[in-house]
C-alpha cells in the first residue's frame, strides 16, 4: 500500500505515525493531498508538527533516562556521542533548533542531548519551535512542488502533441547519428590489423 492509499484509509493518525517513522515522505504526501483538496493543509501541519514534536521528546527522556547505561556497552555509539557534543558546543541552541535538517542524526541527537544532561525547559521550547517550523517549511514546500508539477502536466497535456513530435524528432536525429558514427567506429578498429600486416 502506497503513502497516499494509506493517508486516504487512515487519515490524520497515519500521518503523525508516519512521521514518526518518515518525516518528509509522509508530510509531504499529506501536502499534495491537502493540495487536492482531501487534507486540511493548517491541520496537516499541526499534526506533522506535533508528531515531531512528540518523537523528539521521548528520544530526549530515553537518553536522559537509560542513555549512560545504553551508551557504556557501545564504543561506536560512544563516537556518535563525541561528535554530537562537538557540534553542541560549536552550534549551541541552533543544533537543537535545526537538527531535524541533519538525516540520519535525527533520533541520536535528542537522546545525545538528554544524556548529556541539557535543559529540559530550554530543550521543550526550543524543540517546539523547531517542529512547527520545520513542518510548516516542509509542507509549503511539498504544496507548492504538486501546484508546479500539476500546471507543467496541464501544460504538457494541452501541447501534448507538440512534445510527441518532438520526441520523435529526437529519437529519429539519434538514431541517424549513430548510424552515422558505426563506419567510423568499424574503421579505426580495422586500421591497426591493416598496419600489422603491412609491416610484415
Amino acid at each position: 500500500m502506497s503513502f497516499q492509499e494509506l493517508m486516504l484509509t487512515y487519515g490524520y493518525p497515519i500521518l503523525f505515525v508516519g512521521v514518526m517513522i518518515e518525516s518528509e515522505a509522509f508530510l509531504i504526501m499529506a501536502a499534495y493531498l491537502a493540495h487536492r483538496g482531501y487534507f486540511s493543509l493548517p491541520i496537516v501541519i499541526g499534526v506533522a508538527a506535533l508528531s515531531s514534536f512528540a518523537v523528539a521528546q521521548l528520544c530526549f527522556f530515553l537518553g536522559h533516562r537509560y542513555g549512560s547505561g545504553f551508551i557504556a556497552k557501545r564504543p561506536k555509539w560512544q563516537q556518535r556521542f563525541s561528535r554530537v557534543q562537538t557540534m553542541l558546543h560549536r552550534y549551541g541552541s541552533g543544533l537543537v533548533f535545526g537538527y531535524r535538517a541533519l538525516y540520519g542524526l535525527r533520533g541520536f541527537i535528542p537522546a545525545s542531548l538528554g544524556l548529556a544532561s541539557y535543559s529540559n525547559s530550554r530543550f521543550l521550547l526550543i524543540n517546539a519551535l523547531g517542529a512547527i517550523v520545520w513542518a510548516v517549511v516542509v509542507a509549503l514546500a511539498g504544496n507548492s512542488i504538486a501546484h508546479a508539477a500539476e500546471q507543467v502536466y496541464a501544460h504538457i497535456r494541452q501541447h501534448d502533441k507538440l512534445v510527441i513530435f518532438v520526441l520523435l524528432g529526437l529519437g529519429t536525429a539519434w538514431g541517424i547519428y549513430r548510424l552515422y558514427q558505426k563506419p567510423k567506429l568499424a574503421k579505426t578498429d580495422t586500421q591497426p590489423a591493416t598496419n600489422l600486416v603491412t609491416q610484415d
